[in-house]
């Protein structure tokens, strides 16, 4: 039987939470370690990255690898406005949650989307030709719709995920934005 877009997330997410405390660890600084020797990271410095909720792998040990580099949590637009803001992390402790109980910065300053150098980008599920299933709201693929008409243009999008989220194929829409690269605790999928 072929799962629809809300199959696979309620499947892939339970795996994923599934994964004890110490095995999420692992794989943080796992995948930590592979992004940490890519060219695209270090040649970033201007760099979103996210608040991992429901299992999502933790990357966020990259502020302490990278202190002179710039890192931008996203912000939540107030409704109907589709698109993200990113504000300057500096890896303290949030307060402020969102509707979707998330924790994100309170103040700027804030970096348009398409000024930063890459994205780290959380996601449910991938494939390794860069097709993204997210939890389904659909903001980074309208804050970065652009890149379907100048797909050279603005941040290398860097999808951060368990070995376990990936599949061989996924089912994808004409308005998904593809990842150009995947980095997990097993590998890096390079897609672009």
């Amino acid at each position: 039987m072929i799962e629809n877009k809300s199959q696979l997330r309620r499947r892939i997410r339970a795996e994923r939470r599934e994964l004890g405390a110490y095995q999420q660890r692992l794989h943080g600084r796992a995948a930590t370690t592979l992004l940490s020797r890519t060219p695209q990271m270090n040649r970033a410095m201007h760099i979103g990255i996210y608040w991992p909720m429901d299992g999502e792998l933790d990357i966020r040990c990259l502020l302490q690898r990278f202190p002179k580099k710039q890192f931008y949590l996203p912000v939540l637009p107030a409704e109907p406005h589709p698109h993200l803001r990113f504000s300057r992390w500096h890896g303290g402790p949030l307060t402020f949650r969102n509707r979707y109980r998330i924790p994100e910065p309170v103040a700027g300053p804030y970096r348009a989307p398409n000024l930063l150098d890459l994205v780290l980008v959380p996601l449910v599920a991938f494939d390794p030709s860069g097709s993204r299933l997210g939890m389904g709201a659909g903001f980074y693929d309208q804050t970065f719709e652009h890149k379907q008409l100048l797909p050279g243009i603005g941040p290398q999008l860097i999808g951060a995920a368990h070995q376990l989220q990936c599949l061989d194929h996924l089912p994808t829409d004409n308005w998904d934005i593809p990842l150009d690269m995947v980095v997990t605790e097993k590998r890096i999928y390079r897609c672009r």
